[in-house]
């Protein structure tokens, strides 16, 4: 943050085909270890998660428990503070995450509303190609109602928008 204004940062990931899953790479920080993992972007879990072998590898320490609700039920998992770097150096620190089974999805992370609500989060699925793309911390609205009224209200374009030489 320069003069009180955010440092904004993003990234965007492309497919050349259409995929039911977004994830990307991430970097999942604890004092001076690393580890990047494959990260599924997952709208419908209230917060981030990672798997036991993330907090094997890293040796995380506990820093609390908390009840959590998945499909298959209501549990309690240990809880740990950890920075997270996202693709194109996309930092978020102090990130609260749980260990829980992740399960047989080649991930090491989930990622929920906790992270992707604090920025803007847009995916598209323009010429059957998906493509995701963040934005931290959150920089405007996005509303695609708005910019199709505004459209329709400015109307189409006529011919090809070039002038007439005289």
């Amino acid at each position: 943050m320069q003069n009180g204004t955010p440092e904004f940062r993003a990234f965007t990931m492309s497919s050349s085909i259409l995929v039911n899953r977004l994830v990307s790479d991430a970097t999942v920080v604890f004092g001076e270890n690393k580890l990047v993992v494959k990260a599924l972007w997952d709208t419908g879990a209230t917060g981030t998660c990672i798997s036991a072998e993330v907090v094997q590898k890293l040796s995380l320490i506990p820093t609390g428990k908390k009840n959590i609700c998945t499909p298959s039920g209501t549990k309690e998992v240990n809880t740990y503070l950890l920075n997270i770097v996202l693709p194109n150096n996309v930092g978020i620190k102090d990130v609260e995450v749980c260990d829980t089974d992740i399960g047989n999805q080649g991930i090491g992370m989930l990622i929920g509303m906790d992270i992707i609500g604090i920025g803007d989060f847009a995916v598209s699925n323009y010429n059957n190609k998906t493509i995701f793309s963040f934005r931290y911390p959150s920089k405007h609205k996005i509303d695609f109602v708005h910019e199709i009224n505004l459209q329709n209200l400015i109307g189409k374009k006529h011919g090809k928008g070039k002038r007439k030489k005289k």
